[in-house]
């Protein structure tokens, strides 16, 4: 079954290209309206999707042969398009004509496709793709084709240790459409039961991929900010797999700390390019990421004792002012009246519930109000109204805290691998925006691999971005494993 679900002339290559788009059915030009199939390319005005979905074979997921082919779709060929036989440019007609492969999108003249051989070997992205013909799927009338649920089982090909099959999450009802294009682009090149939309399944259930491919490591591209990254790795460390999944990260958040810090950019610029995202993953390095476990325990109030919880993280934690902060734009995207998401407003926001607080000063004397401990050793806290605790060393969107202002003087690095994080005190929102625009630094408290912070009143706590107000209680810290992660710059956290 067709999935007409990307507006064709909403796609920027379309309207930046000014190209004749024809409806594959009716082989008419659509002229400022109709609908494209994610999966494999078919396009079709609103009077023709009826008859696409009975004369037109979608990208199939799943194919009883032992063999893989060609699946061709006619017309529509992209500008740069060069014939796979003759070598010459194709698609260029005026009226619709020649054809693409949607598994290894060769190109290729009609007059030429006779002398190409059926065999598919699934094109320069091989490496990241489930063949269709390696897929079992279970049988439910009700469910979607490209539902991860409906895979019963996955036969690995014998393509060697280089094959490691790409999963792609993002949140397609989330921010800005940034997402919907990475998972339509995803569906186009690989498999679609390797395109997961968070806004139809939990992380658990879409990574189910992982569990049936018991031998091979898969990929992740998580697309998202800090918080949907945190939320995912919770899921890949309950995996009960061999080998965990490697994880890249494509940063469509506000503060993007963890993209920042394995090398993958503070944010995605211009139209998603997912060819190019692919070539990046595959010239990307392995490291190990550590991750962090704060389990909380309330103090007792009027003799009673209240559950506890346990969070994991694995950028960082923090207490006081920018949790605030965090808390205050969190209950605004809450709020009915959010109706505009987009990250340059989002940073409008933070700025302006980060100026209000220079004048509140609403967590002034923080340091009366917690104790903590670092590796059994009591810490004199100096006037402060935030503590944070550093797994990596990006933070406040892109600020590098720990070895700011320490040129020439030996230190050692916050690296995200080590199994120690660090502390930093933040004496108040304006400290923050000097730090910011490098021009103070903070108050560094220390360094260690376990962690005992009491809090004797409420206070606003995040972790990686998600904020909660916290009562009376006793934070114990420590590290809980560590994931893959795939970063572009060199191993730091084997330094």
């Amino acid at each position: 079954m067709l999935h007409f679900t990307s507006p064709i002339f909403q796609d920027p290559k379309v309207s930046s290209l000014e190209v004749a788009v024809h409806c594959s059915v009716c082989e008419h030009v659509l002229l400022g309206g109709g609908l494209r199939c994610d999966s494999c390319g078919v396009c079709a005005d609103e009077s023709c999707m009826h008859k696409a979905d009975k004369r037109l074979k979608c990208k199939q997921v799943s194919v009883d042969s032992i063999s893989m082919k060609h699946q061709w779709v006619k017309g529509n060929l992209s500008p740069e398009s060069i014939c796979h036989v003759c070598e010459e440019e194709c698609g260029t007609e005026r009226h619709f004509s020649d054809f693409r492969c949607c598994w290894c999108q060769w190109t290729v003249h009609e007059k030429c496709l006779p002398n190409l051989a059926d065999l598919c070997n699934l094109g320069v992205y091989r490496n990241f793709i489930i063949p269709p013909n390696c897929i079992t799927l279970r049988r439910s009338p009700r469910g979607r084709l490209r539902s991860q649920c409906l895979v019963a089982s996955i036969k690995e090909p014998q393509w060697g240790p280089q094959w490691k099959p790409l999963i792609v999450i993002g949140n397609g009802k989330s921010g800005s459409n940034e997402a919907c294009h990475l998972l339509s682009s995803a569906r186009k090149v690989l498999n679609a039961v390797q395109a997961i939309d968070l806004s139809d399944q939990e992380p658990k259930i879409a990574l189910q991929l992982c569990a049936l491919l018991k031998e091979t490591q898969c990929r992740l591209l998580i697309a998202g900010g800090d918080g949907t990254i945190a939320w995912v790795l919770n899921a890949v460390q309950n995996l009960d797999v061999k080998h965990l999944p490697q994880t890249a990260v494509l940063p469509l958040g506000t503060g993007n700390d963890l993209s920042r810090a394995l090398g993958w950019g503070p944010h995605v610029e211009g139209a998603v390019d997912f060819h190019g995202i692919l070539k990046k993953i595959e010239a990307s390095s392995s490291a190990l990421l550590d991750r962090w476990l704060a389990d909380i325990r309330p103090s007792r109030h009027l003799g009673i004792r209240f559950p506890g919880r346990s969070v994991r993280f694995n950028n960082y934690f923090s207490v006081g002012v920018d949790a605030r902060v965090a808390l205050n734009f969190h209950l605004t995207r809450q709020s009915p009246m959010y109706l505009f998401s987009h990250r340059l407003f989002n940073k409008l926001i933070y700025f302006t519930y980060g100026t209000k607080d220079v004048v509140e000063q609403s967590c002034e004397g923080l340091e009366n109000q917690i104790e903590l401990i670092i590796d059994n050793k009591p810490m004199e806290l100096p006037s402060v109204q935030a503590l944070v605790f550093l797994n990596v060393d990006s933070w406040g969107a892109g600020i590098k805290p720990w070895n700011m202002g320490q040129e020439g003087v030996f230190m050692p690095k916050c690296l995200y691998g080590d199994g120690i994080m660090e502390v930093i005190g933040v004496s108040s929102s304006f400290h923050i925006a000097q730090m910011q625009v490098g021009l103070s630094e903070p108050l560094r408290i220390g360094r260690g691999k376990i962690f005992r912070l009491r809090i004797f009143g409420k206070q606003p706590v995040q972790a990686d971005g998600e904020p909660w107000e916290q009562g009376p209680s006793e934070i114990i810290i420590e590290n809980c494993g560590q994931v893959p992660v795939l970063t572009v710059e060199p191993n730091r956290s084997s330094q």
